[in-house]
C-alpha cells in the first residue's frame, strides 16, 4: 500500500535535539548523495555578506548593482540596475572581488534559490540583498570548485534539503552553514579551476566577437560614433506630426529619432519597411492557463523575454514547460529555427534568435518573425533590432503602466538592406561568438559532471573523465 512513497520514520525527541528542529517531512526524505569526506558549510566559510536592500533604478544613477538576472552561466554579467541611495563606504564594503562566490538567497522559483556564480576578476560592482557572497577558506575548497558544486545535482540536493519554502523559497547564509560540502584533493580542485578559467576566457572571447559585430554594423550605417542631438525642441506642423503619426506626446518628436531614421534612409544599400523583408506575418504570443514553471528536458516549452540573453542568444535551460495539449492548441505561435523574437511589452526591444529546433510557444509580450534571407540575413536583422532598432521601438511605445508597441507600428519601421559583403562579415562574427559561448557552457558541464563523478566514485575516475572530455 505504501510502495513508491518516500517515508522516513524519525523520533520526535531526536527532532527536538537537532539544531535544525525541522518538522516538514521533505527535510527527512530528501535524497542527498554526500555521505562521506565532507565538511559543513560553516567549516569552509571565511567570509559571508548580504547585499544592499536599497531601492534600485534603471537610469544608471549611483552605483551598479548586480542581480540574479545578470548571472551568466557560472559567471556574473553587467548590471542593468543602479543605486544612488547607498554611500561610497557602503559600496566599497559590498564591492565584489576576484574569487567571490555569489549565491541567490531568495526567489519565488525554488529552482533559482542557491544558484551561484563566481567572480573571475576584481570589479566595481555591488550586489542586491537577495544575493549573498561567500569567500571560502582555500585550504578546504577553492571558489571555482565551490561554485560548480553548488550548481551540480548534489549541490542542488543539499540546497533544496536545507532551504525554507513558503511564499518564497529561502536559502540564507545560516542555512548554507548547515549543508555538506565535499572535500576533494587539491590536484582535482585545480583541474576544476582550470576548466572554469577556460570556460570564462571563451565566454569573454565570445563577448568581444559579438561587440565587433555590433561595431561593424554601426560603422556601416555611419552610426558607430553617432552622438544624437541634445535638442529638446522639434517644431512640426500639425499635418507633419499628428497628421502622420497620430501622436501628440513630445517625446515621440525628439530630434534624435529623425537623425537615426535619416541615417538609415541615406544608406547606400537602400532600405525597406520591416514588413517588406519578412516571409510571413508577425505573430504575437499568449499566456496559457497551464504552465510548469521549471525547465523539463525534452518537453514542450513556453518562451518568455526573461530567457533572452544580451547577445541575441536564448537561455534554453530557463524555459518554462507546457504539456502536449497546450502546445498543440497554440501551435500557430510555435517558433521555428532561425525565427527572430522581439519583446514588445514591458522591457521593449530585447531580441533573441531561435538557434535550434525546439517545441516552444511564445508569451504575449513577444512577437516572432521570419526574415527573407534573400534580402537580409536573420542574424543581421536581429542585430539591427538589438542596437539601432531598439531606439525606434522605444519611440513607438505607448501606455503608461505597461509600455507596449503594437504590431502595425513595428511593421512600418525602416530597416537598411546591408551590403552582402558586410552581411557575411557580421554573420561570421556572430556565429563564431555563438560557438565560443556554447563551448564555454560545455566546459562548465564537464566540470560539473566531474564533480558529480568525484562524489559518486573518486577523484581519479573524475580526472580521467576530464581528460577524455577536454584535454
Amino acid at each position: 500500500m505504501l510502495d513508491g512513497l518516500d517515508i522516513s520514520e524519525v523520533n520526535y525527541l531526536k527532532v527536538l535535539e537537532d539544531k535544525n528542529k525541522r518538522l516538514e517531512s521533505k527535510f527527512y526524505t530528501s535524497i542527498t548523495g554526500i555521505q562521506s569526506n565532507f565538511a559543513l558549510g560553516e567549516d569552509i566559510v571565511d567570509f559571508v555578506q548580504y547585499g544592499t536592500s536599497k531601492e534600485l533604478n534603471d537610469e544608471k544613477y549611483g552605483f551598479p548593482i548586480l542581480r540574479l538576472n545578470e548571472f551568466e552561466s557560472n559567471f556574473i554579467g553587467v548590471p542593468s540596475k543602479y543605486c544612488n541611495i547607498i554611500n561610497n563606504n557602503t559600496f566599497e564594503n559590498l564591492k565584489l572581488i576576484k574569487d567571490d562566490v555569489l549565491v541567490c538567497r531568495t526567489n519565488g522559483n525554488p529552482k533559482y534559490v542557491g544558484k551561484s556564480a563566481i567572480v573571475m576578476q576584481n570589479t566595481n560592482l555591488a550586489y542586491a540583498s537577495y544575493l549573498f557572497k561567500i569567500r571560502p577558506k582555500k585550504e578546504f575548497i577553492n571558489s571555482s570548485t565551490l561554485s560548480i558544486f553548488l550548481n551540480s545535482k548534489y549541490g542542488r540536493q543539499e540546497i533544496e534539503k536545507y532551504s525554507m519554502v513558503s511564499n518564497q523559497a529561502n536559502f540564507s547564509p545560516a542555512k548554507f552553514r548547515e549543508i555538506r560540502i565535499p572535500l576533494f584533493i587539491n590536484n582535482f580542485q585545480l583541474k576544476i579551476e582550470n576548466l572554469v578559467k577556460s570556460s570564462y576566457l571563451k565566454q569573454e572571447e565570445s563577448k568581444i566577437l559579438y561587440k565587433q559585430s555590433e561595431d561593424l554594423l554601426l560603422k556601416e550605417l555611419d552610426l558607430l560614433d553617432f552622438k544624437p542631438s541634445k535638442e529638446k525642441i522639434a517644431i512640426k506642423t500639425f499635418s507633419k506630426s499628428f497628421g502622420d503619426s497620430g501622436r501628440l506626446d513630445s517625446e515621440y518628436y525628439q530630434v534624435k529619432y529623425d537623425e537615426i531614421i535619416d541615417k538609415i534612409k541615406s544608406y547606400n544599400g537602400g532600405h525597406k519597411l520591416i514588413r517588406e523583408v519578412l516571409i510571413d506575418n508577425i505573430k504575437s504570443g499568449t499566456t496559457p492557463k497551464t504552465i510548469t514553471k521549471e525547465y523539463i528536458p525534452n518537453s514542450n516549452y513556453f518562451l518568455r523575454a526573461e530567457s533572452f540573453n544580451n547577445d541575441l542568444t536564448l537561455n534554453y535551460n530557463s524555459l518554462y514547460s507546457v504539456d502536449d495539449k497546450t502546445f498543440i492548441k497554440h501551435n500557430s505561435i510555435a517558433v521555428k529555427q532561425f525565427d527572430i523574437l522581439v519583446s514588445m511589452t514591458g522591457t521593449i526591444g530585447n531580441v533573441a534568435i531561435v538557434t535550434k529546433n525546439i517545441n516552444a510557444i511564445i508569451n504575449q509580450n513577444i512577437v516572432k518573425l521570419s526574415v527573407n534571407q534573400e534580402l537580409l540575413n536573420y542574424n543581421i536583422f536581429a542585430l539591427f533590432m538589438k542596437t539601432v532598432g531598439k531606439d525606434l521601438l522605444i519611440r513607438e511605445q505607448t501606455g503608461n503602466v505597461q509600455p507596449y508597441v503594437n504590431i502595425p507600428n513595428f511593421s512600418n519601421l525602416v530597416i537598411p538592406i546591408i551590403d552582402d559583403t558586410i552581411q557575411t562579415q557580421i554573420e561570421e562574427k556572430i556565429k563564431e561568438s555563438f560557438k565560443l559561448k556554447e563551448k564555454s557552457k560545455q566546459l562548465l558541464e564537464v566540470a560539473k559532471k566531474a564533480v558529480e563523478i568525484a562524489i559518486e566514485e573518486n577523484e581519479e575516475i573524475a580526472t580521467e573523465f576530464i581528460g577524455e572530455s577536454y584535454e
